[in-house]
This record gives C-alpha cells, structure tokens and sequence, in this order.
C-alpha cells in the first residue's frame, strides 16, 4: 500500500523533553511496522517541517524517505523561523511558537500546487496531527488516531479557544473522516464527546510494545518504586509522593526509595519541587529524560512501578512494566483497566487509603508481587505494535473503496 503518513509527531525524534512521550512512541512504532511491506511517504505540520526535514538527512532509519513538499514558501518561511530559534531562550520560542500558532489559525497560505502531488495518494494516516488545509481540501482517505479526550473532560472550554493545541485536534473531528482509538474507553469518550461521528468510522486498536523491553537479571539491591511518566498534574505524581511517605512512615520502612522518570512540564515543576520539599529528599530519585535502552533494566530492578493516572487513553508505561516483570499499582479508571486486566492492583486514584494498602501489599507479600509479575509477563503478550499495525493496516483497506 502507498500511504501518505503524518510524521510530525516523528519530529520530536531528536528531542529530550515531554513531547517524546507517549504520542512519540505510537507514531514512531506504527511507522516502523508500516513501512516494512508499504510504501511511506511523509508529510507533517509546517511548523515542523525542517525540524524532520534534519532527521530525514542525519538519522539512519528515516534516510532515503521522500517528505511531501505540500508547503508554500510563506509557510516555509514561518518553519524556518521555528526552526531557527530552537536554541534561543525560552521567552523567545514561546513567543515565536505562540505567533505560528495565531499565523496558523488565521493567516495559513494554501499551497495549491500541491494538489496535482496528492493525487498520487489514495490514503492519508495521522498518528495524532489533524491535517493540514491542503489535505483537508482533497480527496484523500483521511484515517487518524485519538488518543483520547483528556482536554474535553478536564474543560469543554477548550473547543473555543485556538490558542490551546487541543483547540485544532478536537475542532477538525468531523462526520466524513475514519479514527482509530487506542482503547475502547477511548472509543466510548470520543463517541460520546463527538456525536457526529459514525460507529462505523472509528475502531479500537491496542497498542503494543517494543521487543527491547523485556526482563533483565536483577543487578541491584536497591529496594525502590519505580514511576514513570512526563511529570505533570493529570500524572497525579504529588498522590504517589505523599502516599509513598506516609507508607514508610507508618509501618517503619527505612530501606525503599521513590524513583521518578521523565520530563517535568514547566507549570508542574515548581509544585512538584515544593511537594518533594516537605519529605525526606534522599528518599526521592529524580532520573529526569530516561533513555529507551536505559528503561528495561530500571523496571526489572523495581520491587514495584506505580502508576496512579487520573485518566490515560491508554497507558503504554504500565505494558512496559508488565513486559518487563516488574508488578504494577496502577489506576481503575478510565482506559487503564483495560492494560492491565488481573495482573496487577487497581486502586482509586484520589483514595489514599487504597493506594497505601498497595504499596504494603506488594511490600511485604512476596508471594503476591511475584505472582503479579508472572501474571504480568502473560498478559503483555497479547499486546504487540505487528498486531497493531496490522489491525490498523486491515481498516485502511476496509476504508479504501
């Protein structure tokens, strides 16, 4: 199949910050397995546009792969711009970043010329990044992924203000395109949320997981938890802290430590280091960006990974640390049941009572952490991205009629 895929989530791919997440390693595994029997073309947001034009030049894996010239020169000039300050101070890019955004919303210049190239296409495929307009005005198979529908719970609002990046991520769903949901709570949230959208036009894909997490030989002693996730509110880390100190305070634990990975969003910083700063800070690790060959072995050393999620469209971290052994507390809300059936502890994300059960139960019942290890390492093997994509690949041609 000849596919048009959005890569703009893959021009993140040399970054160190919360935007290599989640998202990032969806659209970088689902782009690994398409294109081993497709033919890829790429395209992304001009905003990006030079940003993957780089990785397409200087990265082994993306050399030789044509990018769709679909931008006009206006557009190119505002990607340059993003482009050229990406080593300025934060004001500046913030400030550079907020103006794209405004040209983006009003003063966006199609490319008309582009029409004539994406007649070569019959199917369009977003991991994440609505279409641009020139897409949109095509007659292109749109299909594309929702994650899920975090901004619309936390704040219908949401939908009227263009200055958010959800405000063109939810206002582009409409009744003629297909979507693939990574869960089915997902689904239900985005048929709730979206009336217009047809049944028949959005499927639920499980995602996978990647074949280098697996478990490694324990190398250390070192008794810690061990969480992971782009530091951030809705991540519900400050419940994990607080409840983490009031367990080894109330049953005398002196030999566990706390262990968080992964980017902190600048507005959550400042709350998180006040939080950390009314316990015992040698009992807080902070590894900061984990590197993806770094993380197999920082599961498996675990005595326990938690992962308390408000809400997740699906919750890739608790698969990893299943995959790799390590037993999982986890939230029973919204997608994450889903992940991780019986292999683990589900509690109520806001009950601090249930999550300090938790960490006693996994501490001091060897049998059941064991137990819920072994159970992990089965039911991750229902999860793969080749299932996945393959999946994904059967409704695309389902679609393409």
């Amino acid at each position: 199949m000849k596919l048009l895929f959005d890569a703009t989530e893959l021009s993140y791919y040399l970054d160190k910050s919360g935007h290599r997440a989640g998202v990032f390693f969806v659209a970088l595994n689902l782009f690994r397995e398409l294109r081993k029997n497709n033919e890829l073309v790429l395209v992304c947001n001009f905003k990006r546009y030079y940003f993957l034009k780089k990785i397409i030049d200087d990265v082994d894996e993306f050399k030789g792969l044509k990018l769709l010239e679909e931008h006009s020169i206006i557009n190119k000039f505002w990607a340059w711009l993003n482009y050229a300050v990406r080593n300025s101070n934060r004001k500046i890019i913030y400030g550079v970043l907020s103006i794209s955004r405004y040209y983006e919303n009003l003063f966006y210049i199609k490319n008309k010329k582009n029409k004539e190239t994406l007649r070569e296409f019959r199917i369009y495929f977003a991991p994440f990044t609505p279409p641009s307009k020139e897409i949109d005005d095509s007659d292109l198979i749109r299909v594309r992924m929702i994650h899920d529908a975090i901004p619309i719970i936390e704040d219908k609002n949401c939908l009227k203000n263009p200055r958010l990046w959800s405000w063109k991520v939810y206002n582009s769903i409409n009744d003629k395109d297909f979507y693939i949901t990574n869960s089915e709570r997902t689904r239900q949230d985005v048929l709730k949320y979206f009336p217009q959208v047809k049944p028949e036009n959005i499927k639920t894909t499980y995602l996978g997981v990647n074949e280098s997490f697996k478990q490694t030989e324990k190398t250390s002693e070192f008794k810690y938890v061990f969480s992971l996730c782009t530091l951030g509110k809705r991540k519900n880390v400050i419940f994990a802290i607080k409840n983490f100190f009031e367990f080894i305070k109330r049953y005398k634990i002196n030999d566990l430590y706390l262990v968080l990975a992964g980017g902190v969003w600048k507005k959550f910083e400042r709350e998180l280091y006040q939080t950390i700063g009314e316990f015992d800070k040698s009992k807080i690790i902070l590894k900061g960006y984990v590197k993806d060959e770094e993380l197999p072995e920082l599961y498996s050393n675990a005595l326990m990974f938690i992962y308390p999620s408000l809400y997740e469209g699906f919750g890739l971290p608790v698969l990893e640390a299943m995959k790799c052994g390590c037993p999982v507390i986890t939230s029973n809300t919204s997608s994450l049941p889903e992940v991780i059936g019986d292999a683990g502890i589900q509690i109520n994300p806001e009950n601090d009572e249930e999550l300090i059960g938790a960490y006693h139960k996994m501490y001091f019942d060897t049998f059941y952490r064991e137990l819920c290890a072994e159970r992990g390492l089965i039911r991750a093997k229902k999860f793969s991205w080749q299932n996945c994509a393959s999946e994904l690949l059967e409704f695309l041609k389902e679609k393409d009629v």
